[in-house]
């Protein structure tokens, strides 16, 4: 072995061997799924990203009724009880996002450019095939429409492409993809509905990546009990759905949409990010309105109790940064060691 690639080979192992001396994302916390993934070893040492977005949640809203009418017995009647519960985060702001995802994707690349391998991305191949009727995006991008509460945030330099874009911004990635909602569809298995094995197959056998990383900050929690409704809600932030694919080629077989060589990385369980916010709880509570009438009455009303609060959790910029980036670069090495396996010639675990 030459001495460079002997450098080269030590930088990547420390990278990527960082995650063995973390303790925030263990094996039971993560799903592998693979497809003869040891013969990735035969595939072109090349990458080509088809998407790398990361969503960062800035607000949460709950609301919760329970109804009223008229109760067994006769005279008495409740309103109905409604509770809201709106909560943002305040302290990072876009901006912020959009560093703390350009340094995250640099790092990931630096990273695969280790392992020998050459990068491209739709902006490389504008008029590919698969992309023939789709609309080209440029990042740095960020758009508050994909998922409702969070920016969704694509890091500067990287091109992907979608089906289109909507009036309102949202970007449709086809039917398939919207089935179950945008959060469902991004973070649920990729292997056949975002057509990798179909892009890797026109770009020879390439290695075809989809990245999506949901970071939620808050939890809400709404209950009802005994004629009251009530919704807690406050800062927990975390990782939460992460996933990344790699796929090379496509099953030889008519119509067939499934990849000859895959694997993919799930997110299974949450993982909580410390040393961002404090402890912050908070309460939106109502309870039904009761009104007795006499038998006789035609018309009456019942009062409707309804309460909404507005709170934020508030974090250093730094802070958030440096400790959501740490989450997210662990869960991206763990998954670059999976795929170093299956460079290796070894079946994934």
């Amino acid at each position: 072995m030459k001495p460079y690639s002997s450098v080269v080979s030590l930088v990547v192992l420390l990278a990527i061997s960082t995650i063995s001396e973390a303790q925030m994302i263990t094996e039971k916390k993560i799903n592998v799924i693979q497809v003869k993934s040891r013969n990735f070893n035969e595939a072109p040492k090349k990458v080509f990203i088809k998407n790398f977005k990361v969503y960062y949640q800035m607000i949460a809203e709950a609301e919760k009724t329970i109804y009223g009418g008229r109760q067994l017995g006769g005279g008495s009647y409740t309103g109905n009880a409604t509770a809201r519960l709106a909560v943002g985060v305040e302290g990072v702001n876009a901006d912020d996002l959009q560093k703390l995802t350009n340094e995250i994707f640099n790092g990931y690349v630096n990273k695969l450019k280790g392992m020998g391998m050459e990068i491209y991305s739709s902006k490389d191949y504008p008029n590919l095939g698969f992309f023939e009727d789709d609309e080209l995006l440029d990042g740095p991008r960020i758009n508050q429409e994909q998922i409702k509460g969070s920016l969704m945030v694509v890091p500067e330099g990287f091109s992907y492409h979608v089906k289109r874009v909507t009036s309102k911004g949202k970007e449709k990635q086809g039917f398939m993809a919207s089935m179950g909602g945008a959060s469902q569809s991004e973070f649920s298995s990729s292997f056949y509905h975002k057509g990798l094995p179909r892009v890797s197959e026109e770009l020879e056998d390439m290695i075809v990546v989809d990245i999506a990383i949901n970071v939620p900050s808050i939890y809400l929690d709404p209950k009802s009990a005994l004629g009251t409704v009530k919704i807690k809600g406050g800062a927990y932030l975390r990782l939460e759905n992460a996933r990344a694919t790699y796929v090379s080629g496509k099953m030889k077989q008519p119509g067939a949409a499934s990849p000859d060589k895959g694997l993919e990385i799930l997110l299974t369980d949450p993982v909580a990010i410390d040393g961002v916010f404090a402890q912050q709880d908070f309460k939106s509570q109502a309870s039904k309105k009761v009104t007795t009438v006499p038998s006789y009455a035609p018309f009456f009303t019942v009062e409707n109790s309804s309460v909404e609060l507005t709170n934020s959790i508030t974090c250093d910029a730094a802070d958030y940064t440096r400790e959501v980036g740490k989450a997210v670069n662990e869960f991206l090495d763990l998954t670059l060691s999976k795929l170093e396996a299956g460079l290796n010639g070894e079946k994934v675990k």
